[in-house]
């Protein structure tokens, strides 16, 4: 075997061309050779369609930016927004070009190292984003995997963090929404309001199990994601998995456990593969999140001890309560109903209220037990640096 000029200098830089063995595995500028896989052509399109939709993939990943810019508003991205906005796109570009002009790969696909096409950058880039890590493209030379190790702490450091916080904006936008369209017909919680009639506890009312329309709906995303891939992978020309290999595919990539002995042989199954590990492993990400959430509440449902409830409720009536030679029994101020409605409500514990007690003792109220504005901003203000000057209202 003779080594080329790029694989005797270190391997990671395209050369002209490469011979494994008797084979002719790559030249340079030449995208059509045996060791290429065929793609889709149409006579009016100047590019394949598996290529087509790997550029709206692209398109997709490097508009998740503009998505979050849009959501947040502009008045309110900060800088840090705004340079992981300009760094996601600026990873994705230099990964784009290293995996198809620079870096050569080997893979079950071809034989011998050569870049990747935009086809098998994508079907890559997916599988780094979304951790599946199947294994049938490797890099080929020491330092592209170097290379790679780096894209990928980037991509999971950049990319998780935008779509983490795309994804708790959506979830906020929606509970508004559902919140606002509940709230529609309810009047002001005044006094006259319905609200302040009711006690502070229905003790009529014991904790219900807990509901599980997001779960079954979590459940039923998944499975649409892992039957259309169970059913392209099976009866798509090239691919043709037996029904049992295409489930276990299935699981395994969404599952992100990726052991790769299955994967996409064609350059459509491919493309299709980066779109469907995307959605997919965000279905079952939001499954087992809602499974993990059911669990906690159905727990909590079971600590509910109603007898330990009525202890405590006679216990916090008893330490709120004063005797009042006017009442000629024990009452409640304002402030005690207070402490006791928050500690009915579970709002607070008794040791915070406790420890703001204290806190308040330690600024030495006057005789009327009151502290002064300027005592509360001396005390509880900001550091002296931050302070505007004090102005009472």
């Amino acid at each position: 075997r003779v080594l080329s000029h790029g694989e005797a200098g270190g391997g990671d830089l395209a050369s002209d061309v490469d011979d494994w063995g008797s084979f002719k595995v790559w030249v340079k500028g030449q995208r059509e050779g045996p060791d290429y896989n065929k793609e889709t052509h149409l006579g009016v399109l100047p590019i394949s369609i598996e290529c087509m939709f790997a550029l709206v993939f692209i398109s997709l990943i490097a508009s998740v930016p503009f998505i979050l810019a849009a959501m947040v508003g502009g008045g309110r991205l900060t800088k840090a927004h705004i340079i992981e906005s300009c760094c996601l796109i600026v990873w994705l570009g230099t990964a784009l070009f290293l995996f198809t002009n620079v870096l050569k790969f080997n893979s079950a696909h071809w034989t011998g190292p050569r870049p990747l096409t935009t086809v098998e950058a994508v079907y890559l880039l997916s599988q780094i984003l979304t951790t599946v890590g199947y294994g049938d493209i490797t890099p080929a030379y020491p330092r592209g995997q170097v290379w790679i190790a780096i894209n990928v702490l980037l991509a999971l450091l950049l990319y998780g963090s935008i779509i983490m916080e795309v994804t708790e904006l959506i979830s906020k936008r929606l509970e508004k929404a559902l919140d606002d369209g509940d709230d529609e017909d309810a009047e002001p919680e005044g006094m006259d309001s319905p609200n302040a009639v009711h006690p502070l506890k229905n003790w009529n009312v014991q904790p219900s199990r807990p509901d599980m329309t997001p779960l079954l709906k979590s459940g039923v995303a998944f499975l649409l994601l892992a039957s259309l891939g169970v059913t392209f992978y099976h009866f798509y020309p090239g691919e043709e998995k037996t029904w049992l290999q295409a489930v276990y595919m299935s699981v395994i990539t969404l599952s992100t456990v990726g052991f790769g002995w299955f994967n996409a042989t064609t350059e459509a199954g491919k493309v299709f593969g980066a779109f469907w590990m995307l959605f997919g492993v965000a279905t079952l990400a939001a499954l087992i999140g809602s499974f993990v959430e059911w669990m906690m509440a159905v727990k909590q449902v079971e600590r509910f001890n109603l007898a330990q409830e009525k202890l405590n409720f006679y216990r916090w009536v008893k330490n709120n309560a004063k005797y009042d030679p006017k009442l000629s029994d024990s009452g409640m101020s304002a402030y005690d109903f207070m402490k006791f409605g928050l500690l009915m409500k579970g709002m607070v514990t008794e040791e915070e209220i406790e420890r703001i007690e204290e806190r308040f003792a330690q600024l030495k109220p006057n005789a009327d037990g009151k502290v002064s504005y300027d005592q509360v901003y001396q005390a509880e203000g900001p550091p002296e640096g931050l302070r505007k000057p004090a102005s009472p209202r």
